[in-house]
């Protein structure tokens, strides 16, 4: 099946994929509701016996009834708080998942989901607050919470240990999970890895500002998804009407604008790079030589600091480097993690 026909058969939907609930830390105050006041019995009526002596059956002092004591209001109890994830899965063999990056959904993979899945059991998840996942109210989207959230969609799956391949800021949460739990790591691939840059472009910067982040937030819109696709491609023939109406749709709404603010204003990564020398997994780096966002410096200082680290870089591509190259892209993902036939 050629490229173009498998993309067409790759439906970015609410109603397309599975839906999975993890339990999160976050707590929740939720209110019992008050219960319901048992009916008084109704007296039966008596049938008096000539031979029984009312009066004697009757206590000689008349006591009064004791006022009720009104059933104190119940409080709040604190719960877990649960959320979905969406995800799409296909193909057998070792488990590969792939992990988008803050402000896109699983349909960044559309163009190498399908052709993965003959090789590997393939699981591209919606970050919490994106795509068509939940929106958790106790959810900070902080880098530590989405790799929790990552360990607990493993664990919902029933999967000890999976490949990995993460796009720009989904790298570090995968790499915070790597950190956290080696164990459960086989192979990384890292496409162009970092963080907020000053050469992204000003919207992205002024949602990542802490004053002027809830405004611009609020005018994120259908014309600047546009933008900024259009500024992560080397090739412009690349976004079509079609690719920004999948962006935009499940990032429309309010909670999913907040979810965005917040994930990359909580963005803090100096730790995880603080640390790259601690990394136990093997590791392949990818970007596109044309990218405007993450250059090869940035990259570069990743790749330096990994004990276990391949750097390539793809010609005539930009940020998006797996959305214009994904021939280029699978192929250099087959080549550093083995296919174990069953």
């Amino acid at each position: 099946m050629s490229l173009s026909l498998e993309v067409k058969k790759f439906i970015n939907s609410e109603h397309t994929g599975e839906y999975i609930e993890i339990e999160l830390p976050g707590e929740l105050e939720v209110r019992r509701p008050r219960g319901k006041k048992a009916a008084p019995a109704s007296a039966p009526a008596a049938d008096v016996d000539a031979d029984v002596d009312v009066e004697a059956t009757e206590s000689p002092v008349a006591e009064e009834a004791a006022p009720e004591t009104p059933a104190p209001e119940p409080g709040p109890e604190a719960q877990h708080e649960r959320a979905k994830i969406h995800y799409l899965e296909a193909g057998t063999g070792e488990p590969l998942i792939l992990v988008h990056t803050v402000g896109q959904s699983l349909y960044t993979w559309r163009r190498v989901f399908n052709r993965l899945s003959e090789h590997y059991r393939v699981i591209a998840p919606d970050l919490l607050g994106h795509g068509y996942s939940d929106r958790p109210l106790t959810f900070g989207y902080s880098i530590e919470e989405q790799a929790d959230a990552l360990r607990r969609f493993m664990d919902a799956l029933g999967i000890e240990s999976a490949h990995f391949a993460a796009f720009s800021m989904g790298c570090a949460y995968t790499l915070k999970f790597a950190m956290q739990y080696p164990e459960r790591v086989g192979r990384l691939v890292l496409l162009s890895p970092g963080g907020v840059t000053q050469d992204m472009p000003l919207a992205i910067r002024m949602i990542d500002s802490s004053m002027l982040g809830f405004l611009a937030s609020r005018l994120y819109n259908l014309r600047t998804v546009e933008k900024l696709l259009q500024g992560a491609v080397f090739d412009l023939t690349n976004i079509t009407s079609d690719v920004v109406q999948e962006y935009y749709r499940p990032a429309s709404d309010p909670e999913g604008r907040r979810a965005i603010r917040l994930s990359l204003q909580y963005f803090e990564d100096e730790e995880i790079i603080a640390n790259l020398r601690t990394l136990a997994a093997d590791t392949l780096i990818l970007m596109g030589a044309e990218d405007k966002w993450h250059n090869a410096e940035t990259c570069e200082l990743y790749h330096a600091a990994m004990r276990n680290a391949g750097f390539s870089v793809v010609r005539n591509a930009g940020h998006l480097m797996h959305e214009e190259k994904p021939e280029r892209f699978i192929a250099a993902l087959l080549e550093f993690i083995p296919v174990v036939m069953p």
